[in-house]
């Protein structure tokens, strides 16, 4: 039997379901495994190390704003839903999962039509458009959060403990961490990431005062793939070390040296935080899903907007100046939200066999 993950184009519905990949492997040997992404997503080099067969799916995303894609889009759908034929006819998959994105819909369409069961995991507290595609389709959909109503109308679903990566890891030291990026161990250090493909608007700020934030603390920056600048990403000076992308172990690292992370608000980078009990400082997309996710997690929150570097730069002064804050905000996202190795949600798909 064959088990089709699908997700990709970023890294946050990927990194949750790897978790469940590997707890699965080790409850069910007999199993098989493999996984539908986009072409030029993050995904495809994370899966290769993972030794799981990865096949790839055109993206088809509905866009979010007026563009020629809106004019484009029924065809390449149609090329993602010919794709997903041609996939599912290949590997006959007994189970289907995702964890949200638009890479599964076609994939879950092809799969419905085969009467092969599905399942989806609702990571962000307000459901995705693509889950709400597919919902009607699974057999089984489950949540990071609670709620007071069906998030997906008709469709039951119920909360399970988000999957993350480093649950069962052992953070290495802050000083062998900050050794491992030639950081001075004795100082503070701030770890900024966007995600895993990055994000400009939260570049640009933190380059904007990137003067200022270095007389305060020593940073490491993760820029996402082709977001970088060319004198920083690839460069480490006395302070500051610019990375495009980390691998797991590497990003371990990078949580165990930072004193203070600024990240986006996507829930696989929230998952990190609250299982390593992270302070943080989060800065949602603007008019999206992670907006909701912060209104549900006790992090600090900085909206992008007028000023956006100078009051980055001031609630991070204000973090690494009291001490006292910060171990407040750690205590408090200890205990945010259930989170484990991905054990519970494999139990739930595995049942579905």
């Amino acid at each position: 039997m064959t088990i089709l993950f699908t997700g990709g184009g970023t890294m946050g519905p990927v990194t949750p379901l790897i978790a469940v990949l590997r707890q699965m492997k080790k409850k069910r040997p007999d199993l098989e495994f493999a996984w539908a992404g986009t072409p030029n997503g993050p995904e495809q080099n994370v899966l290769e190390k993972e030794e799981i067969p990865f096949f790839e799916i055109p993206v088809a995303k509905v866009p979010r704003y007026p563009s020629l894609r809106w004019i484009t889009w029924p065809l390449d759908f149609w090329r993602a839903h010919l794709s997903s034929k041609r996939i599912i006819a290949k590997i006959k998959p007994s189970l289907v999962v995702s964890a949200g994105g638009f890479t599964g819909v076609p994939i879950f369409k092809a799969a419905w039509l085969k009467e092969i069961p599905c399942a989806i995991h609702q990571l962000d507290a307000e459901p995705g458009l693509a889950n709400k595609t597919v919902a009607a389709l699974c057999q089984s959909v489950t949540t990071s959060f609670e709620y007071d109503f069906l998030p997906f109308k008709d469709v039951r679903s119920w909360q399970v403990a988000t999957p993350c990566r480093f649950a069962n890891s052992i953070p290495p030291t802050k000083h062998d961490a900050a050794t491992f990026f030639g950081l001075d161990p004795e100082r503070p250090i701030v770890l900024i990431v966007g995600g895993g493909t990055g994000a400009k608007y939260l570049n640009d700020g933190v380059w904007k005062c990137l003067g200022d934030l270095l007389r305060l603390t020593q940073i490491i920056h993760l820029t996402g793939k082709g977001k970088g600048r060319s004198q920083y990403p690839g460069r480490r000076s006395q302070d500051y070390v610019a990375h495009e992308f980390l691998d797991e172990n590497q990003m371990l690292k990078a949580y165990a040296a930072a004193d203070l992370v600024v990240s986006r608000a996507g829930m696989g980078g929230i998952a990190d935080l609250v299982c390593l009990e992270k302070p943080a400082i989060l800065v949602p997309i603007p008019n999206s899903h992670q907006v909701n996710n912060v209104r549900r997690v006790p992090f600090a929150v900085v909206m992008q907007g007028n000023d956006f570097s100078e009051r980055l730069k001031k609630q991070i002064e204000y973090f690494l100046k009291d001490e006292g804050a910060r171990e407040e905000l750690k205590q408090k996202v200890s205990t945010a939200m259930p989170v484990d190795d991905g054990s519970a949600l494999a139990w739930v798909w595995l049942k579905l066999l």
